[in-house]
């Protein structure tokens, strides 16, 4: 087993084992309610947006033994930490960290490879929310390097025909969610408010040249 540094923890959720830093950035049940998600049909090949700690790729690669997942990570301490958690994990056969930015994206993969990408993107506008001392809650948290337009128009390249995209944002950000992928020809398909203690969020799944209706689930109270 990986060893565990004095300023790590090792926290075990749905069997399976995660380092994560004391101090920086920790996933949440967001990730979790995320990476349960996204209807898995015909699903084989699934790219994670900023992966972190690779908490959702671990968890989506374990919900089907057919997929392979690419999870991308710009910040170096979350890429080393995302490969050390897939090793723990014994999924390095399926599930892939690469170093690098959303925004570079088309230099590293083909057009319409994937069936499914997932993002927990960062939540807050620069100017919105709590910035703490902390550079890696900084950029997880805020859209310091990567915007909402950004990860849905990489999505959109990166998809086939009819593949999907799943995003979990604050529900006061439901509307413009929905707004940037009916812009960059991504269908809204269904969504699903969830409630907690702390923050209502949504759950929203859109399809690459889907033009239908929006399925609006019962909310789900965390």
């Amino acid at each position: 087993m990986d060893k565990i540094n004095e300023d790590e923890t090792l926290d075990e959720i749905g069997g399976v084992r995660i380092i994560q830093k004391k101090r920086g950035y920790r996933f949440s049940a967001d990730s979790l309610l995320l990476a349960d998600f996204p209807d898995l049909t015909g699903v084989t090949k699934v790219m994670d947006l900023g992966t972190g700690s690779g908490i959702i790729a671990i968890l989506l690669a374990r919900r089907s033994q057919e997929m392979s997942v690419v999870g991308v990570e710009l910040q170096d301490t979350l890429f080393e930490l995302a490969k050390r958690n897939v090793d723990l994990s014994s999924l390095s056969d399926r599930v892939e960290i690469v170093k690098g930015d959303m925004k570079g994206l088309k230099e590293r993969f083909e057009a319409g490879r994937f069936d499914l990408v997932v993002c927990n993107p960062p939540y807050y506008p620069i100017g919105k929310g709590r910035i703490g001392p902390n550079l890696e809650r900084t950029v997880a948290r805020h859209e310091a390097a990567v915007t909402l337009a950004d990860i849905i128009g990489a999505s959109e390249y990166l998809l086939r025909d009819g593949g999907r995209v799943a995003v979990v944002y604050p529900a006061d950000r439901y509307n413009e969610v929905i707004s940037v992928m009916r812009r960059l020809k991504i269908g809204p398909l269904r969504a699903k408010e969830v409630h907690t203690k702390v923050v209502e969020v949504v759950l929203v799944e859109g399809k690459k040249g889907y033009a239908g209706e929006l399925l609006l689930e019962p909310p789900f109270c965390l």
